[in-house]
């Protein structure tokens, strides 16, 4: 056991020097030619320590018996330290490929999960310039008209842009992307002058789910894309939220407007929701895009 110990120094040793600083370093010639030099010089170290221990006086009697019984001059014994030599090394270089395997494996994660975070970045950032430019040219139209709305307009206008300029966290609560839904009704029932019907409907508890902002708003532009017009008095827009203890769904469908036909595909905007839902719940995700005759229906599921 003593003996053990005392070839510690020489493990960290191999450990330190020759895997981290040599063989992990990918130095192929240096680890070729210092590998035996090691295994020689470990080997002395067990005979070095052998000796020393024999002759401290403060080392039991009965130890020493035990240490003489395996000499390292004798050849049966050597070859039996050179097995040992061996196995300690092989061991101490596996532990040190897991450690570093398992290190590689950290960083390959990390530089995956940056990836996925700038493509998110990337992708939401997409949607805000699309959305305030749609806003905004709806407001100038109101505005040529001298419609009395355009305050009231600009007003909801202003509670969204809050909430979408200043939104940095990467989740939200539902209820809150449920409020920023509302707003946004609001906005197209002004600008839509009541023609049309919105019918928004919320089933179960939203408090209690957390999603990315602005995940859905693309589907909701698409239905008053494709959907209400202004020359348009009977196209309604649904929207069903439905959460339950096992996943949210989220269901829009609107009428088409003769000429206007989606593809089944969706568009840009749609194509964006497909890659974030992706990046951020891969498998427990599912949007469905179906195109009828006269309506147009997206439903999405997120397992909880």
């Amino acid at each position: 056991m003593l003996l053990n110990v005392m070839l510690i120094p020489a493990i960290l040793v191999f450990y330190s020097v020759y895997l981290e600083k040599i063989l992990f370093k990918e130095r192929w010639v240096w680890a070729a030619l210092l590998l035996p030099v090691y295994v020689l010089l470990f080997d002395i170290w067990v005979r070095v320590t052998y000796f020393i221990m024999i002759w401290l006086p403060f080392i039991p009697h009965s130890y020493k018996e035990k240490l003489m019984m395996g000499d390292p001059s004798n050849f049966s014994s050597s070859i039996q330290n050179f097995v040992y030599t061996f196995i300690i090394l092989i061991s101490t270089f596996a532990l040190a490929a897991i450690k570093k395997l398992l290190e590689k494996q950290d960083q390959v994660k990390e530089l995956h999960f940056s990836q996925l975070k700038l493509q998110l970045e990337n992708l939401r950032a997409q949607v805000q310039p699309h959305f305030f430019f749609n806003t905004l040219n709806n407001l100038y139209n109101l505005s040529l008209k001298g419609s009395p709305l355009a305050p009231e307009l600009i007003s909801r206008l202003s509670a969204i842009m809050r909430y979408v300029i200043y939104q940095p966290q990467e989740k939200v609560s539902l209820a809150k992307e449920i409020e920023f839904m509302e707003n946004y009704f609001e906005l197209e029932r002004i600008r839509h002058t009541g023609q049309g019907v919105i019918n928004f409907v919320v089933q179960g508890d939203p408090a209690t789910v957390m999603i990315e902002p602005l995940l859905l708003l693309p589907i909701i532009e698409n239905c008053f894309k494709h959907g209400l017009q202004e020359d348009i008095l009977e196209n309604p827009v649904d929207i069903i939220v439905t959460v339950d203890d096992e996943e949210l769904t989220f269901q829009a469908s609107n009428g088409i407007v003769s000429g206007a036909v989606p593809s089944s595909g969706g568009g840009i905007g749609l194509a964006n929701v497909k890659r974030r839902l992706e990046l951020l719940y891969g498998d427990k995700q599912h949007l469905e895009i179906i195109t009828d005759n006269d309506q147009f229906m997206v439903t999405i599921n997120i397992k909880r």
